[in-house]
């Protein structure tokens, strides 16, 4: 799969005077979790994915481990894991004590390896969808379709696959989440839309054994 990218107007500041002017951006396919990437890990290694959802948590154990123990954390391919602090402001050192000194965020810097890697990503211009005169209910039938086949559909995947704008395609999926049709995840720049489960539906003789768990 080819990376996308679309050129979007970049502002200038407030009376600078300058025109404004346009810069690429990638527009996500979504966005994979430990889960998805160890399952494609399993499928082109000799690696299980016991072993591998193994190794990730103990990478991830001890890199917290290290920084809350002072290091900095380098791995490699990836890059610099690091610790940044935050206070109140005084002019004196002697004004602060540890207790007023508090934890503030991660920091990451990636690697010239995994920049060197991407260097050359092949790229692709964002063509907008053609627009259609699908019904909402045939969009809903499509949508459905969709989702038995795929895990999720991103905003950029809906308008692909109805051809509309992508003011459409975020009023559109918002009601199918009003509807019950749909839950959204993800975040406000990259939100995932995944098909809410239907319920269980149990016989009307299914009897539950007060006993259970009486041993």
């Amino acid at each position: 799969m080819t990376a996308v990218y679309k050129m979007e107007k970049n502002p200038p500041k407030k009376g600078s005077g300058k025109k404004i002017v346009l810069h690429p951006r990638i527009i996500p396919w979504g966005t994979l979790n430990t889960e998805a990437l160890i399952e494609e890990g399993s499928k082109c290694s000799t690696y299980s994915r016991g072993d591998l959802k193994g190794a990730v948590r103990l990478i991830a154990d001890m890199l917290t481990e290290k920084l809350e123990d002072g290091y900095n954390v380098y791995l490699d391919g990836i890059g610099y894991f690091s610790v940044s602090l935050r206070s109140r402001p005084v002019e004196d050192k002697k004004e602060l004590r540890s207790e007023s000194v508090h934890f503030k965020n991660v920091n990451f810097r990636c690697c010239a390896k995994l920049k060197k890697a991407l260097k050359n990503i092949p790229l692709e211009r964002y063509k907008e969808p053609k627009k259609t005169d699908f019904s909402q209910e045939e969009k809903e039938r499509r949508l459905l379709w969709y989702l038995e086949r795929h895990a999720y559909i991103t905003t950029m995947g809906y308008q692909g696959l109805n051809g509309c704008t992508q003011y459409m395609a975020r009023k559109e999926l918002k009601q199918f989440v009003a509807e019950g049709i749909l839950i959204e995840d993800g975040t406000k720049r990259l939100c995932i839309y995944t098909k809410r489960p239907e319920p269980i539906e149990l016989p009307d003789n299914f009897v539950v054994d007060s006993n259970v768990g009486d041993m």
